[in-house]
């Protein structure tokens, strides 16, 4: 009786894992990448748009070029889902954190209603951490795995968004909304 309510229970938590691991998967993150560029370009915000699309393209590269240099092997044991690959660092932990981290700067920066934009970044942030464990949990990566992920994550996103603030600073944006503006007539008859 004993076993059978914890593994019901555990149960309960391996799914909730496996749906946040899956939720973090490259296909989707490429999605919501693509997303956020268009919005924020056809917002007029160009220069966001590009800030976003380089840090994440960047922490890309970046966790790519370590994983085929430590070439560190997956955790050995059984795996909730299925992971190709070398293990360190967390690929998803990291391109997560890399978008999350551009959108909490720019919900904070753009949004209004400061009390939304912060519950909004709580929300944000909290995903970002169970993204990790999800994949500590699910038994395809090691704790340092997912700290390396979110290391480079930080680092590379620190240094786009001070990129973009010296981009800003230049006038920059400004350039950009006047060369690569698309107007869009769809209001129009």
């Amino acid at each position: 009786m004993l076993y059978y309510l914890a593994t019901s229970m555990n149960l309960g938590w391996n799914q909730f894992y496996i749906a946040v691991s899956k939720s973090s998967d490259p296909e989707l993150q490429i999605l919501i990448t693509l997303l956020v560029f268009i919005i924020l370009y056809l917002l007029n915000n160009k220069l966001e748009a590009i800030c976003c699309v380089f840090n994440i393209g960047i922490t890309g590269f970046t966790n790519l070029i370590l994983k085929n240099t430590v070439q560190r092997s997956r955790p050995m044991g059984i795996r909730l889902v299925e992971a190709d690959g070398y293990s360190f660092p967390s690929g998803h932990s990291s391109i997560s954190t890399a978008i999350g981290i551009v959108l909490i700067y720019f919900i904070l920066k753009r949004m209004k209603n400061k009390k939304i934009a912060y519950l909004l970044s709580g929300f944000i942030f909290a995903y970002l951490i169970l993204v990790g464990i999800s994949r500590v949990y699910v038994g395809v990566h090691y704790p340092t795995d997912v700290l390396g992920g979110w290391f480079i994550a930080i680092l590379w996103s620190f240094i786009s968004l001070a990129a973009y603030r010296f981009c800003m600073n230049k006038g920059l944006n400004e350039y950009l909304d006047k060369h690569f503006t698309i107007k869009l007539n769809i209001f129009k008859h």
